[in-house]
C-alpha cells in the first residue's frame, strides 16, 4: 500500500512538471533540456513506472516528446529573393482552385463609334480627322504668313490669299506625291514638261504657287506665338495636334491589345526637343510618344516629347510610368492588356496599372531592376531555351535563355502560369509568344507611314510633325473606311482615290480662269471628268502661261 501510494506521488509531480514545461511561453531550449530530464528519470525507473503499470487515462500525457539537444534545419526557401531582398517570387504557381481574377474581360466592344459611322466615302472618312473647322484655321493662318511674306516681294500674283478648296488641293498633291514615292523627289521633277513627270501636278496647280503655300502653312498665329511658346514648347501646333488626337479617341475604340512605344520623324533641323535614337532608321529626329492597336493598328494616342517644360499649364513628369498613365487614359478601367518594351516596364507601373486602372501589361524588363532575383540573370549554369519562373502577388518574371550566355526577361500580370507554348520548337513560353504578337504595333504603323510618306525636307519642325499627322490620318481613315463599308482596298489605291478627292474640286474651280492655256484646260476637263467646259476666247488663252 505504501509502495502505490509513494509511486502515485512521484507520478502526479511528473506530471505536474511535464504541464509547466509545455507553456507556449516557455523558452524553446529550456523545453528540451525539461524533456530531456525527464527521459532520464524514465530510463532510470523501477517497472513499477513502466507504460504496462500506468493507466489508460494518463497514458497520453506522461509519454515524453523526443527531442534532442540539437536544432533541427530550417527548412529550404520556397522563393527567390530579389536584388533588393525584399521582394519575393514564389516557386510554385498560384492555385487553379480558386475563382477567377477579374482581368481582361473588356468592358467596350471595339470598332468605329457613333459619331463615326455614317462615314462611308474616303473623303468623309479623312475629314474626320481632319474636318473644315482644322482646314479653315489652317487657311487663316497661312494667310497671315502669306500677307508678312507679299511685302518681300515685288511679283505677288503666288502671293494672292489661299483658301480651304486650295488647301485641300495642297494635302491632296502632298498624298499623291507619296502614293508615287516621290515625296522627296525635287519640285522640278514633279511638274516638269518633258514627258517624265506626271502631268497630274501641272493640272492642279502651278510649281511656284505649290512651293510658296508649303513655305507659307502655318498652323497657328504667328503673331501671338512668342507669348504661347513662355509656356509650351508646341506652340506653333498645339492646337491642330491636340485636335487630332481627341479625334482619334472619339471615333474609334481600339481592341483588347495595345502597343505603346516611341516613333521618331526624322528632322535634322534646328529643334530644342530633337532627339537621337541610334537603333531608328532616322536616328535624329521628333520623338512622338504613341498608343496604338496591336491588330488593327489604328492610332488612338499620342505625345509629343519636348523635354522640360516651361511652369505652366503643360509642364508635366516625362518618367516612363508618368508617360505610360498619360497614355493609357483613354482605355484607363476598360480590361485591356498593354505591351511595351524595356524602357517604360517595370514592375511598380505593372501592378499601379493592375489595382489603379484595370489594365494587364506584358513588357520585357531591364536587367537592372532590384526587384530581380540574381539567380535569373546568371545564364552559365542554364542551358539553352530553358525558362525560370517566379510568382509574385499578381505578376509573373520569366527568364529564358535563346542564346548561350544571353536571356530574355518579361514581366506579365496577364499571365498566371508559367506555361510553355507546346508548338514552340525553341520551348518558349507563352508569355513571350504573346508579346512577340502584340510588341509591333506601333512599329508596323512607322513602316505603313513610311511606304508612302508624305514628309518633305523642311526646316520646320512643326511642318514636320504635321506630315506625320497626315500620314496617320491616312491610315486611320482607311480603317474607318474598311469597317463601315466593307470594302478592303490596297493601301496605295486608298491613298490615291483620297488624292483624286481632294483635287479635284480645285481642277474644276481653276477651269474659271480665263488665261489657261487650251492643252493645260484640256488635261485638266480630262482628269477630272468635268462634263462641261467654260467658254473661254481662246485667243486671249492660247499665249498665256499656265497658272
Amino acid at each position: 500500500m505504501s509502495d502505490n501510494v509513494s509511486s502515485w506521488l512521484i507520478e502526479s509531480e511528473k506530471i505536474d512538471y511535464l504541464e509547466d514545461s509545455d507553456d507556449t511561453d516557455a523558452d524553446p531550449d529550456y523545453v528540451d533540456c525539461a524533456n530531456e530530464h525527464i527521459e532520464n528519470e524514465y530510463d532510470d525507473s523501477d517497472d513499477d513506472f513502466s507504460e504496462s503499470n500506468v493507466s489508460n487515462s494518463n497514458r497520453s500525457i506522461i509519454i515524453p516528446r523526443s527531442r534532442s539537444r540539437s536544432r533541427s534545419p530550417l527548412p529550404e526557401p520556397s522563393y527567390y529573393l530579389g536584388k533588393d531582398n525584399i521582394t519575393k517570387w514564389f516557386f510554385d504557381p498560384p492555385s487553379n482552385k480558386i475563382r477567377t481574377r477579374r482581368r481582361n474581360i473588356v468592358l467596350h466592344l471595339p470598332g468605329v463609334k457613333r459619331v463615326a459611322r455614317d462615314a462611308v466615302s474616303i473623303l468623309d472618312c479623312w475629314k474626320l480627322y481632319f474636318p473644315n473647322s482644322d482646314i479653315d484655321n489652317i487657311v487663316k493662318c497661312t494667310n497671315i504668313y502669306l500677307d508678312k511674306l507679299r511685302q518681300n516681294y515685288s511679283n505677288q500674283s503666288n502671293l494672292r490669299e489661299t483658301s480651304n478648296i486650295e488647301i485641300n488641293a495642297l494635302f491632296g498633291l502632298l498624298y499623291l506625291a507619296g502614293v508615287l514615292r516621290s515625296n522627296h523627289l525635287n519640285l522640278d521633277d514633279l511638274w516638269s514638261d518633258d514627258g517624265l513627270a506626271p502631268p497630274y501636278f501641272r493640272a492642279v496647280m502651278s510649281k511656284a504657287r505649290f512651293y510658296i503655300l508649303l513655305r507659307a502653312l502655318r498652323f497657328d498665329d504667328i503673331g501671338t506665338r512668342a507669348t504661347r511658346k513662355q509656356i509650351d514648347k508646341l506652340a506653333p501646333i498645339r492646337t491642330l495636334f491636340d485636335n487630332f488626337v481627341t479625334r482619334c479617341q472619339n471615333n474609334y475604340t481600339v481592341g483588347e491589345n495595345v502597343t505603346i512605344d516611341e516613333m521618331l520623324e526624322g528632322f535634322r533641323g534646328r529643334c530644342s526637343f530633337r532627339q537621337y535614337i541610334p537603333n531608328k532608321p532616322n536616328k535624329y529626329g521628333i520623338k512622338i510618344q504613341a498608343l496604338v492597336d496591336s491588330r488593327t493598328f489604328y492610332t488612338a494616342n499620342m505625345e509629343v516629347y519636348v523635354g522640360t517644360q516651361p511652369d505652366g499649364p503643360y509642364k508635366c513628369d516625362n518618367s516612363p510610368m508618368s508617360i505610360v498613365k498619360r497614355m493609357v487614359a483613354p482605355i484607363s478601367k476598360t480590361g485591356r492588356n498593354v505591351t511595351m518594351d524595356n524602357w517604360y516596364s517595370s514592375i511598380p507601373l505593372s501592378l499601379d496599372l493592375l489595382k489603379n486602372h484595370n489594365l494587364t501589361m506584358v513588357g520585357t524588363i531591364r536587367k537592372n531592376k532590384r526587384e530581380i532575383p540574381p539567380c535569373f540573370l546568371d545564364t552559365k549554369k542554364r542551358t539553352l531555351n530553358s525558362s525560370v519562373f517566379g510568382y509574385g502577388e499578381d505578376i509573373l518574371l520569366t527568364s529564358y535563355v535563346p542564346k548561350k550566355n544571353k536571356n530574355v526577361l518579361l514581366i506579365s500580370t496577364m499571365h498566371e502560369q508559367g506555361d510553355i507554348d507546346p508548338e514552340s520548337v525553341e520551348k518558349k513560353p507563352e508569355v513571350i509568344m504573346f508579346y512577340n504578337q502584340t510588341k509591333g504595333g506601333v512599329d508596323v504603323v512607322d513602316e505603313l507611314k513610311g511606304e508612302y510618306s508624305v514628309s518633305r525636307i523642311s526646316c520646320r519642325w512643326s511642318l514636320t510633325i504635321f506630315f506625320s499627322l497626315m500620314n496617320i490620318a491616312g491610315i486611320n481613315s482607311q480603317i474607318i473606311y474598311r469597317e463601315n463599308t466593307g470594302k478592303i482596298l490596297s493601301r496605295r489605291e486608298f491613298l490615291k482615290n483620297l488624292g483624286n478627292e481632294l483635287t479635284k474640286p480645285f481642277m474644276i474651280n481653276r477651269l474659271q480662269q480665263p488665261n489657261l492655256s487650251i492643252s493645260l484646260r484640256q488635261q485638266i476637263i480630262k482628269m477630272s471628268g468635268h462634263k462641261t467646259a467654260v467658254n473661254v476666247d481662246q485667243s486671249s488663252s492660247s499665249g498665256s502661261r499656265p497658272k
